[in-house]
């Protein structure tokens, strides 16, 4: 009898509590595992929340399959069930396992042909992509409210979230503090190392019952939220909260930073500042001029002594170089990708389809309910005080379910043009690269990175979605998937 483990995923409480997803899976795969006759030994279920990020029960069966190595199967409603993120991949990929994909009628093992192994990198990345665009949507409702002045995240410390009003208000026990922390700074009497001493001896930590430090107090003291203004994705806004301090007293404390004894970095424009970390201490890499037109790229040194080295401004634009070789794709890949991309096209838009018609259905039943029940109210046979209480609790699950149907509808169906756009990118950056000057390479590389330290020498860079993924080794499984595909056509 062959043993099997089965993980099932959603995404969201709300998904959970309404019961067709779980549960659909569950009944999916067991209905699977009979009729080929597997014995599921354990089962793994992930239930993902806005306030609890992170798969649980992912890890306990990783963990699981590392104690157990006899149990090879796995079995999953999915593709994008079972992976979030290229790491979730190659994890999977070390363990040598057999991967059953129960809806998409796949299974996957370490003898599995290459261009079957090709077509479902093409959907780990899709997958990827596809959880990035309905992100979008959220971070599009995060702008949406910082547009009304109203912070849209996790309040600073001396504010605190409100969960009725889901506004900040006042930390009535943090707040006083913040307001000494910028009245001492004002008078250039205090260092931010005395602040934060002071900061640790009165109890005053972050959310995260973490030590405020100096770069802590630092921050807080250039934050405008604290007056009344605040900043959001490099915009800034008119806030509707209760201000701490006054905008006096933050300008104080701007001129205190400007009097105070920092080191004094350069302002000229040079094309790779803010780019760099250092490797070993995590500081700023920062530019100076040498002789006028020499640029070197140091460590600031700002949390103490540190032993890493300079680049010279050349040697890192060579560098820079080499980093963007390593997503490039060839143009006869692309063309196999896109390919692929186009056969896949078809599931997607059902997906989406059959969750707009499901969501409808309740749209429309909650709809249905709100006109019979102010029927009965006009009869006299409700209170006014249940008719209200009532349609407004199904007024505001028919507004959550009109933004589910919204981010359905929102959602890129046409993710075959964004892949294949992405992947022209890779193949076509380097060539730009060398083309330009490092002012238009530094476009070029805000792109594609999201952050990049340095080391002696060496380059550490952290790519952004999905270019990570070219990067980390999908490259090469595709070419060996379009050398299969050459001889044989897609399944």
């Amino acid at each position: 009898m062959n043993l099997a483990i089965l993980y099932a995923r959603v995404s969201s409480k709300e998904q959970e509590k309404e019961g067709y997803s779980i549960p659909a899976q569950l009944r999916l795969l067991k209905e699977y595992a009979q009729k080929n006759s597997l014995t599921i030994v354990k089962e793994f279920i992930d239930v993902e929340t806005a306030k609890q990020a992170g798969r649980v029960s992912f890890g306990e069966m990783i963990r699981f399959l590392e104690k157990n190595p006899a149990e090879k199967i796995i079995l999953v409603e999915k593709t994008d069930r079972l992976y979030r993120n290229f790491r979730d991949y190659v994890t999977i990929d070390d363990l040598d396992l057999e991967i059953h994909l129960v809806k998409d009628g796949e299974v996957l093992s370490r003898d599995s042909k290459s261009h079957q192994k090709f077509i479902h990198g093409i959907k780990v990345l899709l997958a990827k992509n596809y959880i990035d665009n309905l992100s979008e949507e959220v971070k599009k409702g995060q702008r949406e409210k910082a547009e009304q002045g109203e912070w849209p995240s996790i309040a600073p410390v001396g504010y605190r979230n409100n969960k009725e009003t889901h506004k900040i208000e006042i930390d009535p026990q943090k707040a006083p503090f913040i307001r000494k922390l910028f009245e001492w700074y004002a008078t250039s009497d205090y260092s931010l190392e005395m602040l934060s001493i002071k900061a640790k001896e009165s109890g005053l930590f972050s959310r995260n019952s973490v030590a405020i430090n100096k770069a802590g107090i630092h921050r807080i003291l250039n934050n405008p939220i604290y007056y009344g203004e605040f900043l959001w994705k490099e915009k800034r806004y008119c806030g509707i909260h209760e201000p701490i301090i006054s905008r006096v007293l933050f300008e104080q404390v701007q001129n205190a930073f400007d009097q105070a004894n920092h080191p004094k970095e350069t302002k000229r424009n040079l094309p790779f500042a803010g780019l760099l970390t250092c490797g070993k201490c995590g500081c700023s890499m920062t530019p100076e001029l040498h002789k006028g037109r020499y640029a070197y790229y140091r460590c600031t040194k700002y949390r103490g002594k540190c032993d890493n080295t300079y680049v010279r401004e050349e040697k890192l634009a060579e560098l820079l170089g080499e980093i963007v070789l390593k997503i490039r794709i060839d143009e006869e890949t692309v063309d196999w990708i896109r390919q692929a991309l186009e056969e896949s096209h078809t599931d997607k838009v059902d997906f989406h389809r059959q969750a707009i018609d499901a969501l409808q259905k309740r749209y429309n039943k909650l709809q249905s309910m709100i006109d019979t029940a102010y029927e009965d109210k006009l009869a006299g046979d409700i209170t006014l005080e249940f008719w209200e209480r009532k349609s407004a609790e199904w007024n505001r699950e028919m507004s959550k379910i009109q933004t589910e149907i919204d981010g359905h509808q929102k959602a890129s169906l046409d993710y075959v043009k964004t892949g294949v756009q992405i992947l022209e990118l890779a193949n076509k950056a380097y060539d730009l690269y060398l083309a330009q000057n490092n002012f238009e390479r530094r476009k070029l590389l805000n792109i594609l990175l999201l952050n990049c330290s340095f080391y002696h020498g060496t380059l550490y860079p952290t790519y952004r979605k999905p270019f990570d993924i070219l990067a980390k080794g999908l490259r090469t499984q595709l070419m060996r998937g379009r050398r299969d595909l050459n001889s044989r056509p897609l399944a």
